[in-house]
């Protein structure tokens, strides 16, 4: 049996990576042969899902700390994930002070280091940033390279379709921000919107997804840059239609299935395409919202349930090999 394993992270425990990579080895054991596609909506495990690392910047975090950030640049064309930039990386808890003084210069600093490298199409996933500066600090750092020539293309890879001036007020509280900090990030939003209109000639405000990374898609797309559903941009250049289209059984998974996950993101378009191509499919979760199952076109196998939730979070791996074995028994 040829079976297709195209993973979403689960948050907090393995990466797409690495989770694609225990269930194949469960898989083998039970005697399937497997393919590997670990996917990404544009958040975590963007970088992975579009080729891997090959090189290497020494850039500012979201609070200013240099840090060595992966990224990839292959034949003009660079690959940047803000999560491994502007992301929570050791900030567990993040407060308010945390929430407003966050910046995005540290991602702005990137993409100039790809362009003057030689990148003429630059893909950038927007996902599990902690900033809401609008996108004010990394067109800072971009400086003279905005707006965008007219022979660059710089794509932002995005889950998310909130609007620019909802950013402070939809993500906001996920950020550390309280009420009187979110008061104050629209504020500092709203402000940013003009000088954005003032500068490029654009209203940010109308545009679907300008909210994403706290604004940071709508502080660069008025830039130049373009917005795009961050699954369907990743399933495109992976291939993943005919990937399908070749398996015998699809495996997807994720850390927590609920009603956002048939919302543009990785389980729920893995397993729509499954079922256009009428290919069986199986969905592993670390949980699973009980209404949120009832949406799925897949059976859903939950690992907090067959093991336990400590068992599920601290071996997840391996829980993960063991039911991988289970599903491939059931399916024979």
């Amino acid at each position: 049996m040829h079976v297709l394993v195209a993973p979403d992270k689960l948050r907090g425990t393995l990466s797409a990576r690495d989770a694609a990579r225990a269930l194949a080895e469960g898989l083998d054991v039970a005697g399937a042969q497997t393919i590997l596609l670990p996917l990404s909506d544009g958040g975590e495990g963007f970088l992975d899902a579009l080729g891997g690392p090959n090189r290497t910047s020494e850039v500012p975090n979201a609070f200013g700390v240099p840090v060595v950030a992966p990224w990839r640049l292959r034949k003009g064309r660079a690959v940047i994930e803000s999560a491994v930039v502007i992301g929570y990386g050791g900030c567990a808890a993040p407060g308010p002070g945390q929430a407003e003084a966050a910046t995005t210069y540290g991602l702005g600093a990137l993409v100039a280091e790809a362009l003057r490298a030689g990148a003429r199409d630059v893909s950038v996933g927007l996902g599990g940033s902690v900033t809401t500066d609008g996108g004010a600090g990394a067109l800072e750092a971009l400086a003279d390279l905005v707006p965008f020539s007219a022979g660059c293309r710089v794509v932002l890879a995005t889950d998310v379709t909130t609007g620019y001036l909802g950013a402070a007020r939809v993500f906001g509280p996920q950020k550390g921000a309280d009420p009187d900090t979110v008061a104050r990030l629209e504020g500092r939003l709203a402000a940013q919107a003009e000088q954005l209109r003032a500068r490029f000639g654009v209203d940010v405000g109308l545009v679907s997804g300008a909210g994403a990374a706290g604004g940071l898609a709508g502080g660069l797309w008025a830039a130049g840059a373009r917005i795009e559903p961050g699954f369907e941009f990743v399933a495109r250049h992976v291939g993943l239609a005919g990937r399908v289209a070749a398996a015998d059984l699809v495996v997807t998974a994720e850390g927590r299935l609920d009603r956002t996950s048939f919302e543009g993101k990785v389980v729920g378009g893995v397993l729509a395409e499954a079922e256009r191509r009428h290919v069986p499919a199986v969905v592993v979760v670390g949980q699973a919202e009980r209404d949120a199952v009832g949406l799925s076109p897949a059976p859903v196998v939950e690992l907090s349930e067959l093991f336990g939730a400590e068992a599920s979070a601290h071996t997840t791996a391996d829980c993960l090999r063991r039911v991988a074995v289970q599903i491939l028994a059931a399916g024979s």
